[in-house]
């Protein structure tokens, strides 16, 4: 299993209720423009499994079974992300994930063993 070491995600911190929101905003969701322009973070691509589903009937585009996770980065970031692997099935809530990126600029999971 491939890590992307060095990989950083992009996201985007308000500087009034501290959320910190992927994929990175100018205003925050929460706050609105009274929380002022947010920070730009860059996070590590390590996350946790708090949720997840498999899906046996993707959307067009995707083949079955899709598998999602829902995980969660450093400064309590969430990210909806896709199984980088077709066997990713075996997915468990707080299970270790490495992130990246695929060739449409989507976040994948990758568990880490």
């Amino acid at each position: 299993m491939t890590c992307d070491v060095g990989l950083k995600i992009q996201a985007s911190r308000c500087k009034q209720c501290e959320r910190t929101i992927i994929p990175p905003r100018e205003t925050c969701p929460y706050c609105g423009k009274k929380g002022g322009i947010m920070d730009s973070l860059e996070l590590d691509n390590q996350a946790t499994v708090i949720s997840h589903t498999t899906l046996q009937m993707p959307p067009e585009g995707f083949e079955p079974p899709l598998t999602m996770a829902l995980v969660e980065l450093e400064y309590g970031a969430l990210a909806l992300c896709l199984a980088k692997y077709q066997n990713e099935s075996r997915v468990n809530i707080g299970d270790r994930v490495n992130l990246s990126l695929d060739s449409e600029e989507r976040i994948r999971f990758a568990i880490l063993t």
